[in-house]
């Protein structure tokens, strides 16, 4: 299964707990937030606790339904097993919408957030390094435009820049 050998790759980037001010999502531990772990706990008939406090089982149940299965890594992995890897980390590090949104601008279509049946089509037109290429202009793209936005997270691009740079010279996604 592709999730498996792509959830330790995403967890080295992620690292473990943090708490910086300049970061929109707060309080973090494996890349969950607090507000994520709150949600998935109270979906589960659980009590709330600290993020810091986070199970490797519940890392590994929120990755891979809130952001495998969410995110439709599971369909894309049927026809392009390195994009959904890429996409997944994607899901991680920007969320669902905008993740899928980028996928869409990779494939030229409309970027509603939603992958369906279009977008599908597409992904199949195109070789995995035609996607992973156009994928990543898009990527890099987004992350440049949130330092515009919020020049607090400059700090952040160096690493977002080298994890993506990173993420495609493992094997998992160069397909070696």
């Amino acid at each position: 299964m592709t999730y498996t050998k792509i959830i330790p790759i995403v967890l080295k980037y992620e690292g473990g707990y943090v708490n910086d001010p300049d970061d929109p999502g707060g309080a973090t531990n494996k890349g969950i937030t607090q507000a994520v772990y709150d949600r998935y706990r109270k979906s589960k008939g659980l009590a709330t606790q600290p993020v810091k406090v986070i199970s490797s089982a519940e890392v590994n149940d929120i990755y891979y339904v809130r952001y495998w299965l969410d995110g439709d890594c599971d369909t894309i992995a049927t026809s392009h097993p390195r994009v959904a890897c890429y996409h997944f980390d994607t899901c991680v590090n920007t969320g669902i919408t905008q993740a899928a949104k980028l996928l869409q601008r990779a494939v030229k279509t409309v970027p509603d957030g939603k992958i369906g049946p279009i977008t599908l089509r597409k992904l199949r037109e195109l070789t995995e390094d035609e996607i992973l290429l156009s994928y990543t202009k898009h990527r890099l793209d987004f992350y440049d435009k949130i330092v515009i936005r919020n020049p607090k997270l400059q700090k952040f691009l160096k690493g977002w820049r080298i994890r993506v740079n990173k993420l495609l010279t493992t094997p998992i996604v160069t397909g070696k």
